[in-house]
């Protein structure tokens, strides 16, 4: 029995229409509308059993295959309600009817092969097709048999008097294995599966519904690895729909797999912030069709934030605006103050391509001073006005480096003074700044010592003065000064 893919990467009841790339939100068939108004039962007669198994299987009712599945199906019971079955013990029943599938049906093991009506018309079979079509036939002799499901395997169990008996159906003479037994029909069975002990352990009993769902199980599991979701959704929503009320941990799985599906979709590869924009569309209303679960919850957060890098990368503020206002309310809590803070980075990228460091500086600086009157806006939240003063920061670095590189240092000092008044408390900016008045200090002490120690007293004198009309508090040049007085006089 083949493991759903789990995929979870870098994820609600008004339908929308969408293009035919996209999976249909609704069943291949509501299974509710196989019986009467009080609902699915626990425990399913021979026919709903060939029933739902070929509906899973894809057998479109009215086909001519499904008649013929139905017709091969009616021969086979034929010959189980003949008095040389029905008369056995009901343990000697059961075994017998094992044994006459693999006279007249089962002929050989195929892992992948789980549609029950191929197990009918071929004989090729694996654990799922060959329990279900056990369990009809079991079912049609008067045997109570139910489903046993385990992580990687799937099998029967026959109850008589209270006494369960485990029915192995890959196997001719796999009813109560460990039994020894004659070999019968030698001739017409061409191979069988030894299944391994470690497939019987964490084993669960499940209800007729969600045992039959195992072969649109496996079928969805065969899609998404071809990445056909076109059928792995429609099918993936019936197998579902038919356990929604079922209260098991089983039918727990069952959900767990049909969330996969759709998260799986939504973090197929795409081109573009747009096709997964529309994707998204798609996700979202999965959701508000078949309602929120923890698992979709945190795919739905990645796959918000995976639109917000995909417009950030493609500089399309408008686009992840438009997915922010419309997908906000289902975001985690937990997660919001950093999307916005995406959505700040994603404006200043979009707003200033092409800008200087300069227009960038002037531009965030606007938007800083808007921001003020805006209890709306984009940057209204604690975490976006700071996420904004973080980008003027960053320009302003940028700005100095250039100047530092530039070796601009009187250049540099002025422009930090700017910075600092609009960002006081940057002690990266007040680092840079004191680098750019240190350099600036050495430049007029080492110009002025070169006019003195070439006893151009008077240049020198200048060279001081100057500097210390910029910097009138700095201990070395007025000590510069005070020296070169000493030397005049």
């Amino acid at each position: 029995m083949k493991k759903f893919l789990l995929s979870l990467c870098f994820l609600f009841l008004a339908l929308r229409g969408f293009a035919s790339s996209f999976p249909s939100l609704e069943p291949s068939f509501v299974p509710q509308d196989l019986f009467t108004p009080a609902g699915i039962p626990t425990v399913f007669t021979a026919d709903e059993i060939v029933q739902f198994s070929l509906l899973y299987s894809e057998c479109e009712p009215g086909s001519a295959a499904y008649e013929k599945a139905l017709q091969t199906f009616d021969s086979l019971r034929s010959i189980i309600l003949e008095p040389e079955i029905m008369s056995l013990a009901e343990e000697n029943r059961g075994r017998a009817v094992l044994k006459l599938l693999y006279r007249d049906i089962l002929k050989h093991y195929v892992a992948g092969q789980t549609k029950f009506d191929e197990a009918l018309f071929s004989g090729n079979y694996n654990c799922v097709s060959s329990a279900l079509l056990y369990m009809a036939a079991a079912k049609a002799a008067g045997l109570d048999v139910r489903g046993q499901k385990t992580p990687d395997h799937a099998f029967c169990s026959v109850y008589i008097s209270g006494k369960r008996i485990d029915v192995e159906t890959t196997n001719p003479y796999g009813f109560n294995p460990g039994s020894r037994e004659a070999i019968e029909h030698e001739n017409v069975i061409k191979g069988y599966y030894v299944v391994p002990k470690t497939y019987y352990s964490n084993r669960r009993e499940v209800r007729d519904a969600l045992f039959t769902g195992l072969i649109a199980g496996n079928l969805c599991s065969a899609y998404i690895e071809n990445n056909d979701y076109n059928k792995a959704l429609p099918l993936g929503t019936a197998r579902y729909m038919a356990v929604i009320n079922d209260n098991s941990q089983a039918a727990a799985d069952v959900r767990k797999e049909f969330d996969i599906l759709a998260a799986n979709f939504i973090n197929l590869v795409v081109d573009n912030a747009e096709t997964f924009s529309e994707r998204l569309e798609w996700y979202y209303s999965f959701i508000d069709r078949w309602g929120m679960t923890t698992f979709l919850q945190n795919n739905m957060d990645n796959a918000v934030n995976n639109l917000l890098v995909l417009c950030y990368e493609e500089k399309n503020y408008e686009l992840a605006e438009k997915g922010w206002l419309q997908y906000k309310s289902y975001v985690s809590p937990k997660r919001i103050s950093t999307m916005e803070e995406m959505l700040v980075d994603i404006f200043i990228a979009a707003k200033t391509q092409g800008f200087s460091l300069e227009e960038q500086q002037s531009f965030v600086s606007l938007q800083l001073a808007k921001s003020k009157n805006d209890s709306q806006g984009l940057f209204s939240s604690e975490d976006s006005h700071k996420r904004l003063l973080l980008h003027l920061e960053n320009i302003w670095l940028n700005i100095l480096n250039t100047r530092m590189n530039n070796r601009d240092f009187k250049g540099g000092y002025d422009a930090s003074v700017k910075a600092l008044e609009q960002l006081p408390n940057s002690s990266k900016i007040k680092a840079m700044q004191k680098s750019f008045y240190n350099n600036c200090i050495a430049l007029i002490h080492n110009a002025f010592a070169d006019q003195a120690n070439s006893r151009n007293y008077e240049a020198a004198r200048k060279i001081l003065l100057d500097g210390l009309e910029q910097f009138p508090s700095d201990r070395t040049l007025n000590n510069d000064l005070s020296q070169l007085k000493k030397i005049i006089n």
